[in-house]
């Protein structure tokens, strides 16, 4: 009986070697296969629990991650591990505040528990806590400082508040303790370019694709563009990423490419289809482009083969235009009024962007406007207090639930029905800009990477577009009164 227990553990010490040996190579669904194998005929090994999770929270399973970690928990209440998971799980849906629960119950079991004094930091930065999350992230340094996670969130938080050399001085520490650390070679990159070291900056910016849950690089079987000589009539693909912003902003590099003789087709994103097809001096298509191609280029990579700077920013050569039967159906449809000056707005963009809350305006701030103007909310949706805040005035107009806004085609023709468009960083300013509509750009103080820091001189990238930034963190006030200063 003994020899045939041994052979059994033997058997458990094997499988859970093989399913390490997947989970390293994240073959996770393998991964998983065995664990929860191993976990029907060992359900309160606590070991395998502790490596099942992590594979469950990698594959974003996070329900059937939260069961277990429960299980995990039940099994031994003074285990910390198990709240640690619960939390990170938590968090995972952004369920924060129960996150927050775990991570200080684990604390009070072992209050040197290095990864929930992290967990915490992490946690009260999301909360805007910003304080209390700089507190906990330098406890947990104190007891163990070789963590890159720590030096990359204490980045972030330098980052936010402009010590921008701060942050990269934090960055480098991580990516020196670890040089796979690509969310933090990818936040380095971004300091740079904020801080106009466009050499540095755009060189680390090509980590990108390695940076955890950002999007993947496509088109495998085509060579890499890695060069702009001796590209003349060489077919190249060029295929947008990142923000359908990004894709008009940076869309000026695609002459750059045909004046060198390239053949260029555009991969774009289906809402900016229609429209840039009018637009550009190239062949432009959606995905899925089963061409013949010699090179491919992510259009963000652009920049960084034109090396990039101040002085050789691309200008707009022609200006994009709306479809003329566009224009007369909307100014038709929108009411426009009479007696005010109608102005396109928008106030905020994606929730999951993640400079969303630092870009965003509440619409209670609009509201001295509309004396002497009417206000269109150019976007989609809306945050439920800035819907509360639409019925106190007849001259806010939200256009999100237009059933005839499809596409670009139609943005522009909004767009071009207006006075003036005044705009947060989304894809609005880029294309009233790209318009040479006169606009209005709403920069919160640390803003992303293409306006630099507000020490620095302002890269220009669209002739007519006026930047109202902030003075201070946080505050819009100062920012709208003098956006009325322009306006009037």
């Amino acid at each position: 009986m003994l020899f045939r227990s041994n052979e059994k553990m033997q058997e458990n010490i094997e499988e859970i070697r093989k399913g390490l040996i997947y989970f390293q190579s994240k073959n996770y669904v393998k991964a998983e296969k065995i664990f929860l194998n191993l976990i029907r005929t060992n359900p309160t090994n606590q070991k395998i629990y502790g490596y099942l999770i992590p594979i469950l929270i990698e594959q974003k399973k996070f329900e059937n991650a939260l069961k277990f970690s429960e299980r995990f928990y039940n099994i031994n209440k003074k285990n910390e591990l198990g709240l640690i998971y619960l939390g990170i799980i938590n968090y995972k849906l952004n369920r924060i505040s129960k996150a927050l629960e775990f991570f200080e119950k684990s604390l009070i079991i072992n209050p040197n528990n290095v990864d929930a004094l992290v967990n915490i930091g992490v946690t009260y930065r999301k909360l805007g806590d910003i304080e209390r999350a700089q507190s906990y992230l330098e406890k947990s340094l104190k007891l163990n400082n070789n963590k890159p996670i720590v030096f990359y969130n204490l980045g972030l938080i330098y980052e936010d508040e402009g010590d921008f050399n701060k942050a990269i001085e934090l960055y480098k520490k991580s990516i020196s303790l670890n040089n796979k650390d690509y969310d933090s070679i990818h936040a380095l990159s971004l300091c740079q370019l904020t801080m106009q070291n466009f050499k540095e900056g755009l060189k680390n910016y090509e980590f990108r694709w390695n940076k955890k849950n950002f999007e993947k690089y496509r088109h495998a079987n085509i060579p890499k563009l890695i060069s702009v000589n001796s590209i003349s009539g060489k077919k190249i693909l060029v295929w947008y990423e990142q923000g359908l912003g990004d894709t008009i902003q940076f869309s000026r590099y695609i002459g750059l490419l045909t004046d060198l003789g390239a053949k260029v087709t555009f991969e774009v994103q289906k809402p900016l289809l229609s429209f840039l097809k009018r637009q550009l001096n190239c062949n432009v298509i959606g995905e899925g482009s089963i061409e013949k191609f010699d090179y491919q280029c992510p259009l963000m990579t652009l920049p960084n083969l034109f090396d990039f700077n101040l002085k050789n920013v691309p200008s707009i050569k022609k200006y994009f235009v709306s479809d003329v039967q566009k224009l007369y159906f909307w100014r038709n449809k929108l009411k426009l009024s009479e007696n005010k000056k109608n102005i396109g707005i928008a106030i905020s963009g994606n929730p999951n962007q993640i400079n969303e809350n630092r870009r965003k305006i509440a619409l209670e701030y609009f509201l001295p406007l509309t004396r002497n103007f009417r206000l269109f909310i150019i976007q989609k949706s809306l945050y439920e207090n800035d819907e509360k805040t639409l019925m106190k005035s007849k001259d806010i107009v939200f256009l999100g639930g237009e059933s005839d806004w499809n596409d670009f085609e139609d943005t522009s023709a909004i767009v071009q029905n207006m006075d003036c468009i005044v705009s947060i960083c989304t894809s609005l300013i880029h294309l009233s800009s790209s318009m040479n509509k006169e606009s209005y750009l709403l920069l919160s103080k640390q803003a992303d990477w293409r306006w630099s820091s507000d020490k620095l001189e302002t890269p220009i990238w669209y002739d007519k577009t006026v930047i109202i930034r902030q003075n201070k963190t946080n505050n819009w006030e100062d920012v709208i009164l003098k956006l009325q200063d322009e306006l009037n």
